[in-house]
């Protein structure tokens, strides 16, 4: 009963607000960069923790999310070769507008998953003009990279104007992250 009584107050909310469901024209002028954190790999034999990256331009959806290796990036020198994992995928999608503040996004992809070793008795340093970046041979064990077709979908509120937090769920992936709505500050609505 409870269910009922929210979602009867939502609608009701909703319809009586005026809100234009599925106006497409709210996506012509919306561009946003995002950054997000989630379990790569997922439903794999290889997963890890990873992060990423995302952009929206004009409802068009394209993110990247890699997990692993976890030891690429120790700092300690030891003559230790780690059984490491590499999870990173590449989606790509379309927000469907239901609300000015509410999205949905089917969307498809492409997952690679492998497994290898990181050699800690390799240091390898890179010197950028402002950072420098020490980590570790990593080799993928042959015969271990598998390729999967990514599919899911994708919720997106938009609680204030400069910000969209979202959520997304996929064969082979689960994120959540925040993208910053980088025409709020351009001043195109």
């Amino acid at each position: 009963m409870k269910k009922f009584f929210l979602i009867v107050t939502l609608l009701t909310f909703a319809l009586s607000s005026n809100a234009q469901w599925f106006d497409f024209s709210n996506n012509y002028d919306r561009y946003g960069v995002g950054f997000h954190l989630g379990m790569a790999g997922l439903n794999s034999e290889y997963h890890d923790l990873g992060t990423g990256v995302s952009i929206n331009v004009m409802g068009f959806y394209l993110d990247f999310l890699q997990g692993g290796p976890a030891h690429k990036h120790d700092i300690h020198v030891t003559n230790t070769l780690y059984n490491d994992s590499v999870a990173f995928h590449i989606n790509a999608g379309y927000q469907i507008p239901v609300l000015k503040w509410l999205r949905i996004m089917p969307m498809v992809g492409y997952c690679q998953t492998n497994a290898g070793l990181t050699d800690a008795t390799t240091v390898n340093v890179d010197v950028n003009e402002n950072t420098t970046s020490i980590f570790h041979d990593y080799d993928v064990t042959s015969g271990t990279r598998k390729h999967h077709f990514n599919f899911g979908a994708g919720l997106f509120i938009k609680p204030i104007r400069w910000i969209e937090i979202y959520a997304i769920g996929s064969r082979y992936a689960i994120y959540g992250g925040i993208s910053i709505n980088l025409d709020s500050f351009i001043g195109i609505e």
